[in-house]
């Protein structure tokens, strides 16, 4: 071997030693406020399914019809703020959790945070909660949680409501779950997460959910951007990302999904387009698409009244 390829295999060595070392060397935090300090609502509490403990909010008669909700990326319970209390008053018993990762729920890395066990989860969480059966609402990556629910665990939808779902976007490639396995690389996502990740990303990122965003008060982001304030948050994310590589329902499965479906879709939705609508109701079987005109990806926000009134006519009838 030549001697400078020597010296550049060599260099190369180092540098990837280096690569591996540097992200034990600068610090990260694992503090934050405790969940239980950043709880605002009465009906809330925390409930341990997995070994993690789950933040819940219980709305409602409990001997009435459950309607459970189910929130997206960067959701969390305070993602139905304009909802839940709405279908409670209407004779609804309305459960909203923040799944793990999300919002006041535990952020481990140890959890399996796929889509599939999420499935699962929400079924143990109906467990716990003495729960039979239940009309279960989705939002975006929250559809593609009752997506996997609903063919795992079919017994227990009474009616099944995606919105906006997110069910055909599909999550990232294998090879990135295998990649965030390796701990210097898990490490150096939380370094530049820690890092780059600011409330006014947050906002920005929220700004893209809707045709106009002017509707969003400072209480609105405070809502989304309490998650951010509790310990490990970037571990969610991280985790989320690692363990949902490869875990995306195929067509043909999505097409075995016998529930009553109700689709319910913003009109100018870009992060899930109303064509993946259209496409979904073709392929679930017992299901129809109701559009919500002028509003984005988050239609329960941006026209809450509309979406109230649409999703109680479906539990109505």
């Amino acid at each position: 071997m030549k001697k400078w390829l020597r010296w550049l295999l060599g260099g190369l060595l180092v540098l990837l030693v280096v690569a591996m070392l540097i992200p034990f060397i600068i610090p990260i935090s694992e503090t934050g406020i405790d969940a239980k300090m950043l709880v605002n609502d009465p009906d809330g509490a925390f409930i341990t399914i997995q070994n993690v403990a789950i933040y819940y909010e219980d709305k409602g008669d409990s001997t009435s019809p459950v309607v459970i909700l189910v929130h997206g990326l960067f959701g969390s319970t305070e993602t139905w703020r304009y909802n839940a209390d709405v279908l409670a008053d209407a004779g609804y018993r309305v459960i909203a959790f923040d799944r793990p990762g999300f919002g006041l729920s535990d952020k481990p890395d140890s959890f399996n945070y796929s889509v599939s066990n999420q499935a699962d989860l929400t079924a143990e969480l109906m467990d716990a909660l003495n729960i039979d059966t239940a009309v279960m609402v989705g939002h975006s990556a929250g559809a593609n949680v009752l997506g996997h629910f609903a063919i795992r665990h079919p017994e227990r939808i009474t009616k099944l409501v995606l919105v906006d779902a997110a069910l055909l976007t599909g999550g990232p490639p294998p090879f990135v779950g295998a990649l965030l396995r390796f701990p210097p690389i898990w490490r150096w996502g939380r370094v530049i997460l820690q890092r780059v990740f600011t409330r006014e990303q947050l906002e920005n990122s929220l700004a893209s959910f809707y045709v106009n965003a002017s509707f969003l008060t400072s209480a609105d982001y405070d809502a989304y951007w309490r998650a951010f304030q509790t310990p490990n948050w970037d571990i969610g994310l991280l985790g989320l990302t690692r363990d949902s590589a490869g875990n995306t329902l195929s067509r043909e499965a999505i097409a075995t999904i016998q529930a009553n479906t109700v689709l319910i879709w913003g009109d100018q939705d870009t992060v899930t387009p109303i064509a993946d609508g259209k496409a979904l109701t073709s392929l679930i079987p017992n299901s129809r698409l109701m559009i919500i005109t002028n509003t984005g990806h988050q239609p329960f926000e941006e026209a809450p009244d509309e979406f109230n009134r649409i999703l109680l006519s479906v539990l109505d009838t």
